[in-house]
């Protein structure tokens, strides 16, 4: 039988450390934390790198809790630093349990907002970006190399005429999205769909549909998969 505590390495105490100071950080707002957890709102990889303005806000609700690149998958081992950068007046909210697997980038641009509704978890090296809004449901199961982004990050025309560059990305609660997929602006995925590993979705995703290929497109519905 494997010992429950084998995760735990000798890098354990520099985590709590860090975990602290996030913690106390001026721009972590704690309106309901899960008390299980000695207190803390967040349990943080010591090798992380954040950058946050003044204005940013990281706010956990719900007896929120963030688990930060200290996951016991085996990506801890691999995929590098888990980086959090927050600009202007952004705004990660954490409502329930939420995990952000090792090598992971959350970015906010001044005035996005990141909302993550727990029970899921997101594996390692995914890419979180908003500009304007990205919402992640509750149960969700996101694995690796997984991008969600709401904005192109370029300006686009037609006949001189500005194209749509941001549009709010939203995802319903029990979705699993495949390694590697990528999600872009504008799309809505259903409660309990399925994103296959590779997919393009840049359309919006019915509920209980499995959508694959590049361009993603529905090819089955009314699926159940049980995580």
């Amino acid at each position: 039988m494997k010992n429950p505590l084998s995760h735990i390495s000798v890098w354990a105490p520099f985590h709590l450390i860090r975990s602290l100071l996030f913690h106390f950080s001026g721009a972590v707002i704690k309106n309901s934390t899960d008390p299980r957890y000695l207190g803390l709102c967040a349990y943080v990889n010591a090798n992380s790198c954040f950058d946050l303005d003044r204005q940013a806000k990281v706010e956990f609700n719900k007896e929120g809790f963030l688990i930060l690149g200290t996951e016991r998958s085996s990506f801890r081992g691999w995929a590098g630093r888990t980086k959090l950068y927050m600009k202007g007046n952004s705004k990660l909210v954490i409502n329930g349990m939420n995990q952000i697997g090792c090598g992971s980038l959350v970015w906010l641009l001044d005035g996005g907002i990141i909302t993550l509704n727990g029970g899921g978890f997101t594996a390692g090296n995914n890419v979180i970006i908003s500009k304007e809004s990205v919402e992640i449901g509750s149960d969700c199961q996101i694995a690796w190399g997984v991008t969600i982004s709401d904005h192109d990050f370029h300006k686009t025309y037609t006949k001189g005429i500005q194209n749509i560059e941001t549009s709010p990305v939203k995802i319903g609660n029990n979705v699993w999205i495949g390694m590697q997929a990528t999600i872009l602006k504008g799309v809505t995925v259903g409660d309990n769909a399925i994103i296959a590993a590779g997919a393009l979705v840049t359309k919006d995703v019915p509920s209980g549909a499995l959508v694959a290929g590049v361009p993603g497109k529905v090819i089955k519905s009314n699926v159940e998969f049980y995580g």
